[in-house]
């Protein structure tokens, strides 16, 4: 099976194999790592990022990015590993996958947990190969599905298996897309070791990096267990690619909502605060729900293992801005509180706190 990497002729990129025994000596595992090495594939210059601060340098961002789901086992499995983390992707669901698989219901829980959406065509077809005319029918047919279960079309695309071409882009421009590539490939869909998976990704890593996985494979859940503390414990940040984050997000996804359904939101950011007399983290975000058209929406926090508290309501904009004092255990999570028919609260994703240009902290 293929995956975004892999042109459908069979030249891969990357070689990877894997061990012929699970028992290996200890003296062995260095040549072992050498013989798994997982090259950078070609394309992967094209990505988004800066070179300059590669493997050990400055800690940065990097953009943790899902191609060809949704899968209806691994992609919530998925969300739920992210939020423990506190972390944000951006994935670039499969249409033909997403027609089957997902209602309005999943696609806006993936957003309120403050993950990003992108286009990856319906077919998955190697468009530098189509008309232009076949290119632009299945672009638009995808983004015109996230838009049906979103409320808002994207504004970035992943070419199925990066192939693109002046005349893809140009269709895609037309559209109102902008292509995202990727600077990191483990090609996990290809079984590789994940310890060697870890030390490429630590060696590619720079301000900017954008990591190809998907959420259709059992080992992207092991990868990102793995590789994610392993940043995070290096000072590495983990964000959305800018360009999938269209402008009038939030007004779209709350015109999709009507009298019974669950709220839908999102945290914009997270800053710890300090002063002379006390220490907090400062959350500013927004949660709508149908039921309560006027604002006053509860949103709920759960400050450390037993304690789950009610830190803010909405206002009539539907925004909320609180100073949670006090230790906090981190990443925060937090919740719309459903306020019409009894369904369930919505998430709203795990955050670590992050710098934020230009931050005034909350008044009061």
């Amino acid at each position: 099976m293929t995956g975004s990497s892999a042109r459908p002729d069979g030249r891969l990129n990357v070689r990877a194999r894997r061990p012929a025994k699970l028992v290996v000596a200890f003296g062995l595992l260095a040549a072992l790592s050498a013989a798994l090495w997982v090259a950078p594939p070609a394309g992967a210059q094209e990505g988004v990022g800066h070179a300059e601060a590669v493997g050990d340098g400055p800690p940065g961002v990097v953009h943790l990015t899902f191609d060809d789901g949704p899968d209806q086992l691994f992609t919530p499995v998925l969300l739920d590993v992210l939020d423990r983390h506190g972390v944000r992707a951006t994935f670039f669901p499969l249409g033909r996958n997403l027609e089957r698989r997902w209602g309005s219901d999943e696609i806006q829980d993936l957003l309120n947990r403050g993950h990003a959406l992108g286009n990856h065509s319906i077919h998955h077809r190697q468009l530098t190969k189509e008309h232009p005319w076949r290119v632009a029918a299945d672009l638009d047919e995808a983004s015109a599905l996230l838009a049906s279960l979103s409320g808002f079309r994207p504004g970035c695309y992943r070419a199925p298996y990066g192939d693109r071409n002046a005349t893809v882009d140009e269709v895609a421009g037309s559209l109102g897309l902008v292509h995202v590539a990727w600077t990191a490939d483990p090609q996990e869909w290809r079984n590789p070791w994940v310890p060697v998976v870890v030390d490429y990704l630590v060696g590619e890593r720079h301000d900017g990096s954008v990591v190809l996985l998907h959420d259709r494979k059992w080992l992207s859940l092991h990868i990102v267990e793995e590789v994610v503390p392993r940043f995070l414990a290096d000072g590495w940040r983990f964000d959305v690619v800018p360009d999938c984050r269209p402008p009038g997000e939030r007004e779209a996804r709350m015109a999709t909502r009507t009298p019974g359904d669950v709220p839908v939101g999102r945290i914009e950011a997270i800053v710890e605060v300090s002063d002379e007399l006390s220490r907090g983290v400062a959350v500013v975000g927004w949660a709508y729900d149908a039921d309560r058209p006027d604002g006053g929406l509860v949103v709920r926090a759960a400050l450390d293992g037993d304690r789950v508290v009610d830190v803010a309501t909405t206002g009539p904009d539907h925004g909320f801005a609180v100073t949670i004092e006090g230790a906090v255990t981190l990443p925060l999570c937090l919740w719309a509180v459903n306020a019409g028919t009894v369904r369930h609260d919505s998430s709203l994703g795990c955050h670590r706190p992050g710098p934020v240009p230009d931050w005034q902290p909350p008044a009061g």
